[in-house]
């Protein structure tokens, strides 16, 4: 996988952060599967769709431009914002590209800071990585859960394909071995 050619060619700003001597070990973007997508569209529609229902009823037409109006906002967030996130695994640390409003935000984590690195949600060979970091060490990076956009306590990145192989590839340049 490390090896692979990427169909998207990732903001340049992203690869602008590496220093001297850093290597790229992996890099990555999350992965929605029909699963995935599924899951998504039930948070996103199940409280609109009783919003919806309650302004039939009530004969309150004007509720019915809120729910068109969400559930606009709502897919426009998860698919099109979502895929602006990116991943950057080098020796030295983990890059995140996280989207913000309009634009993005680039955050570092540097490896030597993470305590544990923790599989979550593992369907297939997709699933999420959930960063447990050192006890004094505190971050900015804000990650959201991409199903249902939730915020997470730990950093994470989600959604990613072969999650056990690039959980090995941090374990590894954690260890010095790559």
């Amino acid at each position: 996988m490390k090896n692979e050619i990427l169909d998207d060619i990732f903001n340049d700003n992203l690869r602008d952060q590496l220093v001297k001597g850093e290597i790229i070990v992996w890099e990555g973007k999350p992965r929605f599967s029909n699963y995935s997508r599924l899951v998504a569209s039930f948070f996103i529609i199940s409280p609109f769709g009783f919003l919806f229902y309650t302004s039939i009823i009530h004969k309150d037409y004007w509720l019915t431009l809120f729910f068109g109006l969400g559930i606009t906002y709502s897919l426009f967030d998860i698919f099109l914002q979502k895929r602006k996130t990116r991943y950057l695994v080098t020796n030295q640390r983990i890059i995140f590209q996280l989207p913000k409003m309009r634009k993005v935000e680039i955050h570092s984590l540097p490896l030597n800071q993470l305590e544990e690195v923790v599989v979550k949600e593992k369907v297939n060979k997709n699933g999420t990585l959930e960063f447990i970091l050192k006890e004094p060490f505190k971050t900015k990076i804000k990650t959201t859960d991409i199903r249902n956009s939730y915020p997470r306590k730990n950093p994470t990145m989600e959604i990613i394909g072969d999650v056990l192989e690039v959980k090995s590839y941090i374990e590894k340049s954690i260890k010095g071995e790559l």
